[in-house]
């Protein structure tokens, strides 16, 4: 009886999804950009970690940033969308609400349900929960409250603003690779498995799962062919010191600089997470020979990962700015439903969340709330009708984990207690993403 109404739920709200999807002209494209400061200036508790970390520092600025995307034939939009990518640990549940309440009072022509808020999971911003498992210090820290109330204002100014500059321009996409994330699930021959398990150990058997290399970018130009900014997607979250008690965007701050040297100083960079729930940056295997080759090159580990992310920019960058590949005039279309999943424990609540499907001529894009294991990602993009297909996970309202069976199986962090939606919700997420995705593509 609970699988028929799951069933019949996604099945009436996919009917409506479709008939909206009718093939849409392309049009002319409208590109505007903004950022702000999310940073507090006073002394904060960190999120990320299951113990209190108070930051009395800044070692760099979180920021948000804003893409504002439309397509018009003449005076008469066609489609819409705002992408703002935070740097935190995940949009709790309400924030993207009050943005859109505060943007809608502010944009009247622009429909408030198509402005998306992702996440990048630096583990190093403040924390956005009033309940945690440990007591902040009421005087002389910015309480939960503060921030969220301070960030909410922050992050609507940039999506008004982006909205407000934007302005004819162009499009081209690329496809680069830097190897960024891993897989952080050592498997052993006991069948367990274990987060940042230890390699040098008898009983080490493998790498549970796939680690993705690839890099998609979206490149956007103005009127005159300058780049003006580039949504960068990446199979792997914000943790590369995880551990600190400092403010930090984590290693999206050097990709932001490191770009910004080879290209322009005014460069807006919009990091997405792909789908990456067992991923991380951090090593497993090779830490002694990475380690070393770094020390001969003198830079970080987040130095590194910059430069990586960089080359790939640069590896693609002669094909994606020749005026031939540029479209002005493209096919954008943004689809926004609301699905449910069915919860991994019996006699659970199911669990409600919002779908947002874009398609930018030949990429397509699809958000979920999750750290999505990255197995769901690939059967997405292995059966997606678009060219190139971006995931982009812990957006909207974030959620738990979504792991899979074998994960499930091996049990570890991640796995066991600290998620709501299983595989059996997880492969309704994939086969209704896709049905949107075939929709724009009919």
């Amino acid at each position: 009886m609970y699988k028929t109404r799951v069933v019949l739920v996604v099945s009436l709200t996919l009917a409506i999804t479709v008939a909206l999807a009718a093939a849409q002209p392309a049009g002319e494209l409208y590109v505007g950009w903004a950022s702000r400061s999310i940073t507090p200036n006073t002394p904060v508790a960190l999120a990320g970690q299951m113990y209190m970390r108070i930051a009395n520092e800044v070692l760099d600025p979180v920021t948000c940033t804003a893409l504002a995307l439309e397509t018009r034939d003449g005076d008469k939009v066609i489609d819409q969308a705002i992408l703002v990518s935070c740097d935190v640990v995940s949009i709790q549940e309400g924030i993207q609400s009050k943005v859109r309440e505060a943007v809608k009072s502010k944009l009247a022509e622009f429909d408030a349900k198509k402005l998306i808020l992702n996440a990048t999971h630096t583990h190093t911003a403040p924390v956005m929960q009033t309940k945690n498992r440990y007591e902040i210090p009421k005087e002389g820290v910015t309480q939960p409250g503060e921030f969220v109330e301070f960030m909410v204002k922050r992050v609507a100014e940039a999506a008004v603003e982006a909205w407000q500059n934007r302005r004819p321009g162009g499009f081209s996409w690329g496809l680069g690779h830097a190897v960024v994330g891993h897989n952080r699930r050592m498997c052993y021959f006991n069948g367990s498995a274990v987060m940042y398990g230890k390699t040098d150990k008898p009983e080490f058997s493998h790498v549970e799962g796939y680690e993705d290399a690839s890099v998609e970018m979206l490149f956007f130009w103005d009127h005159q062919d300058k780049l003006t900014g580039i949504v960068i997607n990446l199979a792997c979250p914000a943790q590369e010191t995880e551990n600190m008690s400092q403010v930090s965007a984590d290693f999206w701050h050097e990709v932001r600089q490191e770009l910004r040297k080879r290209y322009s100083d005014d460069l807006f960079i919009l990091p997405q997470c792909g789908a990456a729930g067992d991923q991380s940056p951090h090593l497993q295997l090779h830490q002694k020979d990475e380690q070393v080759m770094r020390e001969r090159k003198g830079v970080s580990r987040r130095q590194e990962i910059a430069s990586r992310i960089a080359g790939a920019v640069d590896e693609v960058f002669p094909y994606v700015k020749e005026r031939k590949y540029i479209k002005e005039k493209v096919v954008f279309q943004h689809l926004v439903d609301e699905i449910e999943l069915p919860a991994h424990k019996e006699g659970k609540e199911p669990v409600r969340m919002e779908l947002h499907v874009l398609r930018l001529d030949d990429v397509a894009m699809a958000t979920n709330p999750f750290e999505l294991y990255m197995d769901y990602g690939m059967r997405i993009k292995g059966r997606s009708k678009a060219v190139m297909t971006m995931i982009v996970q812990l957006a909207c309202d974030s959620c738990r984990y979504l792991p899979t069976a074998r994960a499930i199986a091996g049990g570890g962090y991640s796995a066991e207690w600290n998620f709501q939606v299983g595989p059996q919700g997880g492969q309704i997420l994939v086969e209704e993403t896709l049905k949107r995705i075939d929709s724009l593509w009919q």
